[in-house]
């Protein structure tokens, strides 16, 4: 995806959905959501309400990159994602660079006077399905020699079984593509234990054995406030906290130890329509990233502005919107 720490591991693409009460915020203001159970794992975080109540078929990110003190670069990159009816995401797609071929422009005497730069792409895709109660049962990774296909089982909308599978098709003369072998990679059961204020996930390898446990905790306005994760066979520990304002979150702090913790810090600034306008990134309080949203006049996001600090580099990203 974009290199900007943007992760779209199986497990973030299919973390449960726990209904967290947000009071005086409608949600179909915006495009763009801060899900605290997605905040550290996935960008962006679509808001399915806005997209369904707007009838967005497809938004396509077109992208620039600009590093400090060079002109921007055009270099042909897309992020494009479809959506049913319902607003649940159907498709993403994205072109990366595969490999840059330069070519050296000579004169007369053989000297090198420029140096011209073509681009080989990639593109990578993933498709998603779902159940009649909107839950995602099925997700797969597209790429040119195979398919990994993920398979998702629920109760009472609670994620108990998950499979991921290689899939290796073969084209008929016709044209027709069938599978021609499909591949068991491994599979995970998952047992959920709920009271009011707590959530546990209890998370069972193929083999049976208990690997990791996470728990959710609640305040009593249904406010998600921790995410803490263990892992026994790494015997490392995730701890994600959140706090709000307005009912929205003002700040989220994760901290990841394996013996040398780490802590990553997402500070949010809303404007006075309650719009996300920026965030901030901070990894052991030095500057990472910072993203920065523009609206039009009607409230629709336009574009959006990321600077990465590290790499000097700010990525220009330009909304399009198609509709049914």
């Amino acid at each position: 995806m974009f290199a900007i720490n943007i992760n779209y591991t199986l497990y973030s693409r299919i973390i449960i959905v726990f209904s967290f009460v947000l009071l005086n915020y409608s949600v179909f203001s915006q495009l763009l959501k801060t899900d605290p159970t997605l905040l550290f794992e996935k960008w962006p975080i679509f808001n399915t309400a806005y997209i369904k109540e707007n009838k967005i078929k497809r938004i396509t990110f077109d992208i620039i990159d600009k590093k400090d003190l060079q002109e921007a670069i055009d270099r042909n990159l897309v992020e494009v994602y479809e959506f049913n009816t319902q607003g649940l995401l159907t498709r993403n797609y994205h072109t990366q660079i595969k490999r840059i071929i330069q070519e050296e422009i000579r004169n007369k005497k053989n000297k090198v006077v420029s140096i011209k730069s073509t681009f080989e792409y990639d593109t990578i895709s993933y498709e998603y399905a779902y159940n009649s109660n909107n839950d995602l049962i099925t997700t797969k990774y597209h790429s040119q020699n195979y398919h990994e296909g993920s398979y998702f089982r629920y109760q009472n909308h609670n994620l108990t079984r998950e499979e991921r599978y290689i899939e290796n098709y073969r084209t008929l003369i016709n044209g027709q593509t069938i599978l021609d072998k499909l591949s068991l990679k491994y599979y995970d059961s998952i047992y959920t234990f709920k009271t009011d204020k707590q959530t546990k996930l209890v998370f069972y390898n193929n083999e049976k054995m208990p690997y990791k446990e996470t728990f959710y905790y609640k305040a009593d306005d249904g406010k998600l406030l921790e995410i803490s994760e263990y892992l026994s066979v790494a015997n490392g520990k995730i701890k994600k906290h959140f706090n709000y304002s307005k009912n929205m979150v003002q700040d989220a702090t994760m901290i990841v130890d394996y013996g040398n913790p780490k802590q990553t810090i997402i500070n949010f600034t809303y404007d006075t329509n309650n719009q996300l306008y920026s965030e901030k990134h901070t990894i052991d309080n030095k500057d990472y990233k910072e993203i920065q949203y523009i609206y039009q006049e009607n409230g629709s996001l336009k574009s959006i502005l990321i600077r990465s600090f590290d790499e000097k580099n700010i990525r220009i990203i330009k909304l399009y919107y198609e509709f049914y």
